[in-house]
């Protein structure tokens, strides 16, 4: 009878241990900070006349012409396209966000900054 207490002793102390470490886990996750940059697939419009690139929300106040095209950052950048503004580019910078919600994102659980 012993040895059946001593299983549960063992059993309880590594569910409790597991359910702690997996707490420790998701409230480092919550306030761990990354710097998160915009990917490659993130959608982007090309000025092919100016040999430039705009982000969706700049666009309505961009300088362009008819020879534009939907494409993506990693297009614009194999391309050597600049961008075209100051609004694209600041459109663009790196942020700071937690693990935690980089993770959500990844995993589509919800939209990212640049998801536009």
């Amino acid at each position: 009878m012993s040895s059946m207490m001593n299983n549960k002793r063992i059993f309880f102390r590594f569910l409790f241990g597991g359910a702690a470490a997996l707490a420790a886990v998701v409230l480092a996750a919550n306030f761990t900070k990354i710097t998160a940059a915009p990917p490659d697939d993130t959608r982007m419009i090309l000025e092919h006349t100016h040999r430039t690139y705009i982000s969706p929300p700049c666009y309505e106040q961009a300088q362009k012409t008819n020879h534009i095209a939907e494409s993506t950052l990693g297009e614009a950048r194999t391309h050597s396209y600049s961008p075209e503004s100051a609004c694209t580019e600041q459109s663009l910078q790196p942020i700071q966000i937690t693990l935690s919600a980089w993770l959500q994102e990844k995993l589509g659980i919800q939209k990212g900054k640049w998801d536009w």
